[in-house]
């Protein structure tokens, strides 16, 4: 990627940031781990925090695995890419194959069959010679703002877990890097302006993010937020949710 920038806010001092993001040249993810109520049992000693970190960390690794002239390093815990083809399917089988990394590595200490199980929102880019690969799983926003166009791409809710399988309900697609001007990545606390308060639209949104930067959209946020301490006007969870933005320039 030629340039990325970022921010991302805790919404509670009781829990950790489970929102993820990193980047590596040609290659983002941003995953947002689920956070469930305090005192929810995961079956799992690691915590939601350190599952989307994981998961986050290996799925960069698989993405960037294969740019360049070196050739792919010995066979990973998971499944190659396999069938999947890059036209048809970009991105599922690596996101498959992080999956089943991360429920390798603590398969034994934890409860991986628990409904509760650790998991995740995942959104993913690759740059794949004059193309831009994307993957959308569950409730983070990809915006796509091209030359003519602005594209929102939210997912459903099938979160990534301990199932490699889940990779199947991704959406995925690609789009030429010459059609692209940048892409904004949002974690769903960062996007409750358009999506949950009704506040403004996409375009509306990008425009407050053009005007404020990443960090100024997620304060404008929690000032929205802090007019509403009971939820009584926006009904939500979470009265405040971590939050993370990044603008990328591919």
């Amino acid at each position: 990627m030629k340039h990325m920038a970022w921010a991302t806010d805790q919404g509670s001092p009781e829990r950790p940031n489970e929102d993820f993001v990193a980047a590596a040249p040609g290659a983002v993810v941003m995953l947002d781990g689920c956070g469930l109520s305090l005192g929810t049992d995961l079956g799992c000693v690691h915590g939601t925090a350190w599952y989307a970190r994981s998961l986050g960390t290996r799925l960069l690794a698989r993405l960037t695995d294969s740019m360049g002239a070196a050739p792919q390093a010995g066979p990973p815990v998971g499944p190659p890419e396999g069938a999947h083809r890059p036209a048809r399917r970009p991105l599922v089988a690596r996101l498959a194959g992080a999956i089943a990394d991360v429920a390798a590595s603590h398969r034994a200490t934890c409860d991986l069959g628990l409904a509760t199980t650790p998991a995740a929102t995942v959104l993913a880019l690759r740059v794949r010679g004059d193309v831009l690969d994307y993957l959308v799983l569950a409730d983070s926003t990809l915006l796509l703002d091209g030359t003519e166009f602005l594209q929102e791409i939210t997912g459903g809710h099938v979160y990534a877990a301990a199932d490699p399988g889940v990779a199947e309900h991704a959406i995925t697609g690609t789009i030429p890097l010459r059609d692209l001007r940048r892409a904004f990545l949002l974690t769903d606390g960062a996007t409750r302006l358009v999506d949950e308060f009704g506040l403004t639209d996409w375009p509306g949104l990008v425009q407050l993010i053009d005007e404020h930067g990443p960090t100024g959209l997620i304060d404008h946020t929690r000032e929205t937020e802090r007019t509403d301490p009971e939820g009584d006007r926006w009904p939500r969870n979470k009265i405040h949710d971590d939050a993370t933005l990044a603008i990328v320039t591919p």
